[in-house]
């Protein structure tokens, strides 16, 4: 093989990168020009056609080229058509979401766009284990997730569509819908943003809906916690002070806490602090839950 062939080649392989790139960048800047159409169906339509169409010219590219090696195929896999495709899944959920917003007062339509945030939260949650992976950007997998046919499988994930074997993985979609899920998250808080944010009522209303659900004993226990190692306002917070704040906040009486201090100091267990020690115990297996997976390189890189 000439010299002359071989570097032919090798920009030929690199197209396949090129146009990722090429086509993503293109891909926003058409939605950006979508974003001026007034009907939600034709804006939904026209922005998958445009995805779609890029999908189809990068499968078209793969069928020609093929890959160097390996490591682009984890990186095209990986990187490059999910946040391609990763745009025509939020178009589709940014149209449901649209299409289902009531039409009535601002405080109904937040607590809609909340409920969505609900959703995305619990989607993360129950994929921790790869959200974690994708998020960590950690490696040690991916010649299992992102090269075809590695016969490997995602334990808990059902939802992956009817996929051609030639041009997906087993995870590739997966870190399409973070990349997606992500990309609404920030939607939906500027959609909460402005629709209510400036709006004084609306915030009132916002910091008063939390409140505290569980037992006094427990937030009395937890207050006395944060007062005696000085988490607030650099330790000069009164204790009364604290019981008043966060009694206003959770929207619970506190005026009694020193009858449920003594209440605490009474136990008959072995620890008087049983609240906080149920508190460590459950952030410690937490810990462990998703520690479980990562590797000790990862570990050391982020501080575990």
């Amino acid at each position: 093989m000439t010299a002359a062939l071989f570097i032919h080649l090798n920009l030929f392989i690199m197209t396949l990168e090129k146009l990722s790139e090429k086509l993503y960048l293109n891909l926003c800047e058409q939605m950006e020009e979508t974003g001026s159409i007034e009907n939600p169906l034709e804006k939904l339509k026209t922005g998958l056609t445009h995805v779609q169409q890029a999908l189809a010219k990068l499968k078209i590219e793969l069928t020609k080229t093929g890959f160097k090696d390996q490591a682009d195929e984890i990186s095209f896999f990986k990187k490059g058509k999910p946040r391609i495709y990763a745009l025509l899944i939020f178009i589709t959920e940014r149209y449901a979401i649209e299409n289902s917003m009531p039409l009535v007062e601002k405080q109904q339509k937040i607590t809609y766009l909340k409920s969505q945030l609900v959703f995305i939260d619990r989607f993360f949650r129950q994929n921790e284990f790869l959200y974690q992976y994708f998020k960590l950007g950690a490696t040690d997998l991916d010649d299992r997730y992102f090269v075809r046919n590695a016969g490997a499988s995602i334990v808990g994930f059902t939802e992956v569509p009817e996929v051609d074997p030639t041009f997906s993985t087993v995870a590739d979609y997966l870190f399409s819908k973070f990349m997606a899920y992500e990309k609404l998250q920030k939607y939906l808080i500027d959609e909460i943003d402005a629709i209510g944010a400036t709006d004084i009522d609306m915030l009132k209303t916002k910091r008063g809906s939390m409140e505290w659900t569980g037992e006094g004993v427990n937030i009395v226990e937890l207050i006395y916690g944060l007062y005696e190692t000085g988490q607030i306002n650099h330790g000069k917070a009164s204790l009364a002070e604290l019981m008043d704040y966060f009694g206003q906040t959770l929207n619970i009486n506190l005026t009694k806490y020193f009858k449920r201090f003594s209440d605490i100091k009474a136990r008959k267990s072995m620890s008087k602090t049983r609240f906080l020690d149920e508190m460590t115990l459950k952030v410690n297996k937490r810990i462990e839950d998703s520690d479980a997976w990562i590797p000790d390189d990862q570990k050391r890189r982020y501080g575990y």
